[in-house]
């Protein structure tokens, strides 16, 4: 439904403050007339001012003869001043406000028609009651046609002081009651971008204020039914709300930033100026320009009959050539069951899928197998995962990574979440089909979607070309939390040269979301992928007592505390004395050893490391504060898979330093 622009007061130069006409009274006459509502939110910031005051200082009045209510149209279909009663509202009005959209209507072609469609927007109220329910109640009150034209009713012009009069506000502010009970019109469904072919998605359903509203593909899953209602476009209870220039999810305040105006011409365009509309850049949703069909939405309203969900789990996954992987898609059912068939679309080469079952009734589940031939390459692909039923057809998508040499998955910048940026190809060299250009400006970011088999850290790779002669900082967020900040972007030689950084991200088993933020107005530099390399998955500490291991000279003793277990070794001070730990270990491969010691004395009492006989390490086993102190040294060694034999023997004289434990990590 189309919604006014209210052009405020303060936009007029020059305001009448002529008192009410005081001419001879003129017949009274019945026009066809557009009626539309206007109230206290509607002014930024909040207000009642008015451009032609007669009666009022600001809008207002109780809707009596004496004390008509405000009302805004064009001077030239309504001088200010002119009285007016609506039948509808049982109530008298006064010309003393302009409204841009009723000037369009009476004198050009504007949104609701004409020229010469008579229109009035009738004061409403509401300061000092809920934001939120007074836009409600002005469009229950405005009434269209369901094909969206504007429906006409009685207006009685100069009328006369006899007319019938209600005392029942158009909206009470104490209460929230629109006039008559009225309700606002509600539509729940989906809205498809005419330029991509996607849909506005709230991504992974969050219910998360500050979540930035994208594009994904058409599923008609849950997270892509919208509720428009009065002006606001919400979804689980939160409003889309214009965020410095982003569509992002916010508490419902009915401020302006969340007044929106579903058009006839597909646009989704804000009350306060008109001149900002929902728009896509990538995946992002921006409050942009209104032109061209990357601005332009068709809705499709949910369905009433028997209708079904698709969801996979988990979203994404990575799989090594040669080998295969598996998901769960699973379908829910609204109304009556229905038989589901699936399918997969957007495959890499070298990447095939197999659903089992193939076909399933809704509320059912199956298994997806993807199995990738030891020739795919590596790289990231975005497969989706459709079901159909008849004339339904929902789908959602699949994160696929085939990782290369060392076990690397490659993810693209161009299929990443985009947040105040572009999909571009204008420079050479870029892996895929584009690289992201971030808009220039503080906060542009680029979001991936990183998909692991294990918890731990991980080598990541980001690729990017600096064509400029300034660094181009941008933060790392791991899973929303800040983990490298203005990590440098330096020049490279050009926009076509690319450079990778690399940091250290520790990442959890499953999804994983990583940002990329720009921290300067410049953005961030042009970005090509991520790669992530495998994870380095912290072997679990397996702690040796030395009590329990096999002592030559020395013994078991317990006379300084502070120690692990039930005891800790006292070497004999000769050379030669040692302490010798059984260690296993599940396989073959690097581990740190941690020794835990205490020395008393003020001198190093040096001790081999030996490993199957090889000494690898000779510690120095510095002095602590006392016998009571202890403390650790590390030393990395290998292990053989199975069995091995871990010494730590005395070089001098002094023997080895006391030894609580070993610990492999």
């Amino acid at each position: 439904m189309f919604r006014r622009i209210l052009l405020a007061a303060a936009c007029i130069v020059a305001a009448t403050t002529a008192a009410l006409s005081t001419s001879p009274a003129q017949a009274a006459t019945t026009q066809q007339t557009f009626i539309t509502f206007y109230g206290w939110y509607d002014n930024t910031p909040p207000g009642g001012d008015i451009a032609y005051p007669q009666i009022h200082s600001s809008a207002g009045g109780k809707g009596t003869y004496a004390d008509p209510i405000t009302f805004a149209s064009a001077t030239a279909e309504l001088p200010a001043g002119k009285r007016i009663y609506v039948p509808r509202v049982k109530k008298y009005f006064i010309m003393e406000d302009s409204c841009q959209e009723c000037e369009a209507d009476w004198s050009s072609q504007g949104p609701n028609g004409g020229p010469g469609l008579r229109h009035v927007d009738l004061w409403l109220g509401g300061a000092g009651g809920s934001a939120f329910d007074a836009i409600d109640c002005e469009d229950a009150l405005t009434h269209y046609n369901t094909d969206g034209t504007p429906i006409l009713e009685p207006v009685i012009v100069d009328p006369s002081s006899s007319e019938v009069y209600d005392s029942t506000p158009l909206f009470n502010t104490s209460t929230g009651d629109c006039y008559g009970g009225a309700q606002p019109n509600v539509t729940i469904g989906q809205y498809k971008n005419v330029s991509t072919g996607t849909c506005l998605d709230d991504p992974g359903n969050s219910s998360s204020t500050g979540t930035a509203l994208t594009v994904a593909a058409c599923t008609g899953s849950a997270e892509q039914q919208f509720t428009f209602h009065g002006a606001f476009l919400v979804i689980n209870n939160l409003c889309a709300n214009n965020s410095s220039g982003v569509i992002k999810l916010a508490t419902c305040t009915g401020g302006p930033s969340q007044q929106w105006s579903i058009n006839p011409n597909l646009t989704i365009s804000d009350i306060q100026t008109g001149g900002k509309c929902f728009r896509t850049s990538g995946t992002s949703v921006l409050a942009g320009s209104c032109t061209g069909s990357a601005a332009q939405w068709a809705f499709t309203p949910k369905p009433t009959g028997p209708e079904f969900g698709l969801t996979i789990s988990p979203s994404g996954g990575t799989v090594a050539p040669g080998g295969t992987l598996t998901a769960t898609v699973a379908t829910t059912a609204s109304g009556s069951p229905l038989p589901v068939t699936l399918s997969a679309a957007g495959l890499p080469a070298g990447v095939t899928v197999a659903f089992s079952p193939t076909s399933v009734t809704s509320g059912g589940s199956a298994t997806m197998t993807l199995t990738a031939d030891a020739s795919t390459a590596a790289g990231s692909a975005s497969i989706a995962v459709t079901g159909t039923s008849g004339s339904l057809s929902h789908s959602s998508l699949y994160a696929l990574s085939v990782t290369g040499a060392g076990g690397t998955a490659r993810y693209e910048a161009e299929n990443a979440a985009i947040n105040q940026g572009s999909v571009a190809a204008n420079h050479l060299n870029f892996s895929g089909t584009g690289f992201v250009d971030y808009t220039n400006v503080t906060g542009s970011s680029v979001t991936f979607t990183v998909t692991t088999s294990a918890t731990g850290a991980a080598p990541v790779t980001i690729r990017y070309a600096n064509g400029t002669t300034t660094n181009r900082p941008m933060n790392v967020s791991v899973n929303g939390t800040l983990v490298a900040s203005n990590v440098t972007f330096g020049a490279t030689a050009n926009w076509d040269t690319w450079a990778d950084v690399t940091r250290t991200l520790n990442l959890v088993a499953g999804s994983n979301t990583v940002t990329l933020t720009a921290t300067t107005a410049n953005g961030g530099p042009n970005l090509d992928y991520v790669d992530v390399g495998p994870i380095v998955v912290p072997l679990p500490v397996t702690r040796y007592e030395a009590e329990t291991a096999t002592i030559s000279q020395g013994i078991v003793e317990t006379l300084h505390p502070g120690y692990s277990g039930s005891a800790y070794v006292n070497c004999d001070n000769v050379a030669g004395s040692y302490v010798d730990w059984t260690v296993d270990a599940t396989a073959a491969g690097p581990v740190t050893l941690r020794i835990r010691y205490a020395n008393g004395t003020t001198a190093n009492r040096p001790s081999s490391v030996a490993v199957n006989g090889t000494v690898v390490a000779t510690p120095s086993f510095a002095p602590t504060a006392n016998w009571d102190t202890w403390t650790t040294v590390t030393v990395p060694v290998t292990l053989a898979a199975g069995s091995n034999a871990i010494r730590i023997t005395g070089t001098t004289a002094t023997g080895p330093a006391n030894l609580d434990y070993l610990e492999t990590a």
